[in-house]
């Protein structure tokens, strides 16, 4: 593998933006049995309860030096993506403060504008604004207002290629629009992000483009609407317009063959971040489980990432899942994308990520409390704290003082228990260790060797409530008619107030120490 140049790390581009061992987890066939019910309601402690098995099963895992290949890691790392229709009904502005709340509780991050709505949205921008298929400069600056209240948030800015529904595309729309973006952003904008999953395109969501193929996307030709300009075209006309203009792409739908690897060679010189999309899968098509997403490791994950790792480096460009999530198109409440499972599945999804060497990866919302959303809305307003919100704030904690983090080597001893575990060594000279216990059975006995010497260990844990295990999987959480998640021994209230400490203090001896994890829950442990 021959690589042209050194890749640059996301800290190099938000700086730059500123100044423009598969285990077999036999237990989680239990998940499935619940994976489809609703959790108990009523009151419930906030504590799991006392576990049955009480000797639970006993692990071992060595930390050691930091990982070849993986990623540079910071607050920006776990994310949240958004449709770009969000900008135009009134939920991204000054006064919504639960949603800022929730954003600045998370320390920082990149917030991605863009899904399918992308490319139904006509720049309009002497427009009144929150109009239906429109983005004006008034939607913008109300987008912007709100944003600025969030200053450790980048903006990922997606912009309309494929014209789809009715809507106008044109390079010189995009040069105006990113024009005034980028005057209104600054130094929050990280990169323009041109069309959305193209190598769906001409699908029946968008059959003005029936006949595309990557070159003609690329350069521009005919297809069924007749003739298009490509994403160059797009490009140059934004750069033209907009100094030190910075792209992402491709935003491709998911590992679809060359794709990634032809955009990265291809474009790599005019792009600063290589982008793909992932999700478990179609949740229509796929029934699917609590246990299926809790499944890991995810092969099909690995194979998009190291696919994607391999088109970055030779390209010499970072690389980021700008859109993910589990089941795409779950309309119902299915008690899995949308439960305390999901926060568990995520926490693994995140380090995944950080093992394969992603710059990151920007969960997508929808707002739907049936779905897989991290923050509900309705009519503008947040109306939920979802399952998966959790699991951002469990890794944000790790860099809540600041700085910058390393992943690290780790060894885990071989178990049936479905737990897994990472571990990261900060810039504040803090290590801090994961163990995420998805077993429904036994407790995680954890005995952890460091490769330095350490004092002590605090340990912060995220738990649901329920009678049983099965019922904590399954719990959608109290804004949904379940029992409460916590982290740190307190949940999250709408705003975003939050006042989660270590509910546990031990003693480091001989670069050892040893955690107790309940079942179904994960303990955050800061060492130093």
């Amino acid at each position: 593998m021959k690589t042209t140049k050194n890749p640059l790390s996301l800290s190099d581009l938000y700086e730059a933006s500123a100044a423009m061992n598969r285990r077999d987890f036999i237990r989680l066939g239990a998940y499935a049995a619940v994976s489809m019910l609703a959790a108990c309601g009523g009151g419930g402690s906030d504590a799991p309860p006392p576990d049955p098995h009480p000797d639970g099963v006993s692990l071992t895992l060595a930390v050691q030096q930091p990982a070849s290949g993986t990623a540079a890691l910071d607050a920006h790392f776990a994310s949240l993506s958004f449709e770009k229709a969000d900008i135009n009904n009134n939920y991204f502005r000054a006064d919504n403060t639960n949603l800022i709340g929730l954003l600045n509780a998370l320390g920082g991050g990149v917030l991605r504008i863009g899904g399918n709505s992308v490319d139904r949205m006509t720049w309009a921008p002497n427009g009144p604004g929150q109009i239906r298929g429109q983005v004006s400069r008034v939607d913008v600056a109300r987008f912007v207002a709100c944003l600025k209240q969030c200053p450790a948030w980048k903006v990922i800015y997606g912009i309309n290629f494929a014209g789809a529904r009715g809507s106008v595309a044109s390079p010189a729309q995009a040069a105006d629009e990113a024009l005034y973006v980028s005057q209104q952003l600054g130094g929050q904008l990280l990169a323009f992000e041109i069309g959305n999953e193209p190598d769906q395109y001409g699908d029946s969501r968008t059959p003005n483009l029936a006949g595309i193929t990557y070159g003609i996307f690329l350069n521009g030709g005919t297809v069924a609407q007749g003739a298009i300009a490509g994403w160059n075209q797009f490009a140059q006309a934004i750069a033209g317009a907009v100094s030190g203009a910075v792209f992402s792409g491709p935003a491709a739908a998911s590992d679809t063959p060359g794709w990634a690897e032809s955009f990265a060679a291809s474009q790599g010189r005019n792009i600063a971040l290589l982008t793909e999309h992932y999700y478990i899968s179609n949740y229509n098509e796929n029934a699917p489980s609590i246990a299926g997403m809790l499944a890991y490791p995810d092969a099909n994950l690995v194979t998009a990432l190291q696919n994607m790792r391999s088109a970055a480096q030779k390209a010499g460009v970072p690389f980021r899942m700008d859109e993910t999530n589990s089941y795409f198109n779950s309309t119902k409440p299915a008690g899995v994308s949308n439960v305390f499972a999901s926060a568990l599945w995520a926490i693994d999804f995140i380090f995944t990520h950080a093992q394969y060497g992603a710059s990151g990866l920007n969960f997508h919302n929808n707002g739907s409390v049936a779905s897989y959303t991290a923050i509900a809305d309705s009519q503008g307003e947040v109306t939920a704290v979802q399952p998966l919100y959790y699991a951002l704030l469990f890794f944000s904690q790790i860099f809540a003082g600041g700085g910058a983090g390393e992943f690290l080597n780790t060894t885990l001893s071989a178990s049936t228990a479905a737990v897994s575990a990472f571990a990261v060594a900060t810039s504040q000279g803090a290590t801090y260790v994961i163990i995420n216990n998805k077993d429904t059975v036994s407790t995680a006995n954890v005995t952890v060797t460091l490769g330095s010497q350490a004092s002590r260990a605090t340990v912060m844990t995220l738990a649901s409530s329920g009678d049983a295990t099965g019922a904590q999987l399954a719990n959608p959480g109290i804004y949904n008619g379940g029992t409460p998640i916590t982290f740190g021994g307190q949940a999250v209230a709408l705003n975003g107030a939050w006042n989660g400490t270590p509910q546990q203090t031990l003693a480091v001896a001989n670069r050892q120490v040893t955690v107790k994890v309940a079942p179904v829950s994960a303990a955050l442990i800061r060492i130093q």
